[in-house]
């Protein structure tokens, strides 16, 4: 089943911001560095990712380290910087840009790519700034996520398999989302607010939210709240097929 609910467009000088960010020409020199950050024994994680224009790549990985990345940047202002901590069974990520609030204009290039485990559960945290974001987080064991989008294009994959329910908060920010979700655990999509389309594909309307059809079946239950800002929304259910584990 389809569901299109059409509002405004989005402004012309929202586009060109966008454009202006996807547009930058290839620098000249750049610099490259990997991280690895180990569990130190911590059973849980709290994970944050502020980035605050670039590209970022989130993948879960069969990996005993908490952490393993690898980052290119051509400002020195756009080197992250990874911090970790441990509080009893629990882990604490934090990776951020070493200078904050500048903007992205001339020719950069700042490409986070990002690999979590899938052994422990995860909080996740995602500051998205501007810029295009591939978020996979299929594996990986989820207890609630949130995200920024900022300015830019976000992909956020939601496929399972899940065997706990988790929440979702999404703010919209300017630009465009596709949100994948599962089909065989109950999902239900709240969208409030927000200047834009949106485009439901799988999922029926039920009240004020989207839900799909395990929704009210299932034992597990993905609740996913999305402020849609200004811009574009498509969430859309795919087939336990077609997901890879």
């Amino acid at each position: 089943m389809s569901l299109t609910i059409n509002k405004i467009g989005i402004p012309i000088f929202i586009l060109a911001t966008i454009g202006l960010v996807a547009a930058c020409d290839e620098p000249r020199d750049v610099m490259k560095d990997t991280q690895m950050v180990a569990l130190q024994g911590a059973t849980r994680a709290e994970v944050g990712l502020h980035m605050n224009a670039g590209e970022l790549r989130v993948r879960g990985a069969d990996q005993e380290a908490l952490l393993e990345a690898s980052f290119e940047y051509s400002r020195e202002r756009d080197r992250p910087v990874v911090e970790y901590r441990r509080f009893g069974d629990k882990g604490t990520l934090q990776v951020r840009r070493s200078r904050r609030n500048s903007l992205p204009f001339g020719r950069i290039r700042n490409r986070w790519d990002i690999n979590l485990s899938k052994a422990v559960p995860l909080d996740l945290d995602i500051d998205l700034g501007a810029g295009q974001s591939d978020i996979d987080l299929r594996g990986l064991k989820l207890q609630r996520v949130e995200i920024d989008m900022g300015v830019g294009e976000m992909t956020l994959d939601l496929q399972g398999p899940h065997r706990e329910s988790f929440n979702v908060k999404i703010d919209g920010g300017v630009g465009s989302g596709k949100i994948i979700l599962p089909s065989e655990v109950g999902v239900r999509v709240k969208v409030d607010g927000g200047i834009g389309s949106v485009e439901a594909h799988g999922l029926a309307k039920q009240g004020g939210s989207y839900v799909n059809a395990a929704y009210g079946k299932s034992a597990v239950v993905i609740e996913v709240e999305v402020d849609a800002g200004i811009g574009s929304l498509e969430i859309r259910v795919e087939s336990p097929a077609r997901v890879k584990i």
